[in-house]
């Protein structure tokens, strides 16, 4: 009778030991999951993070060309979009190195009233990668960074 209980209780447990392994196979692998959409997650900031260096570089090296030149002249040497200095330096710096995907550099440039002093604004705006066009989408997503100085 012992050996008639001992079997009646062991179909009962079968198929235990395969659920759990289961369930540990599904906490692993949305785990996995979870790690692989943080990787995703970082890469995308880490090239916004690229871009947004390469723009404020590229603006500081604009900005740097206006203070050697002569006050009186950079309003007109840098203009946008032909002015011959910028038209220089965006051929050279920014399309052919190609550092910004589709990169848009505009200058603005206030007189001061009482003073010599001319105050510069530089907006850099480049096409972030990676994202779908959607023509259903009403704004295109692009990166934008802003800068001023004072040039006197």
């Amino acid at each position: 009778m012992n050996a008639k209980h001992a079997r009646s209780t062991r179909p009962a447990q079968s198929g235990y030991v395969l659920l759990e392994a289961l369930v540990a196979l599904l906490i692993f692998s949305l785990g996995l999951l979870g790690m692989i959409g943080f990787q995703a997650a970082s890469t995308k900031i880490a090239t916004d993070s690229r871009f947004r260096t390469e723009a404020a570089m590229l603006a500081d090296e604009l900005l740097a060309k206006m203070t050697a030149s002569d006050v009186s002249k950079v309003e007109t040497e840098f203009a946008y979009p032909n002015g011959p200095k910028f038209k220089a330096w965006l051929n050279d710096r920014v399309i052919a190195a190609a550092r910004l995907p589709n990169a848009v550099v505009t200058p603005t440039f206030t007189k001061s009233a009482t003073t010599s002093t001319l105050l510069v604004s530089l907006v850099v705006e480049w096409e972030m990668p990676g994202v779908a066009k959607d023509p259903k989408q009403i704004k295109e997503v692009k990166g934008r960074y802003v800068t001023r100085a004072l040039l006197f």
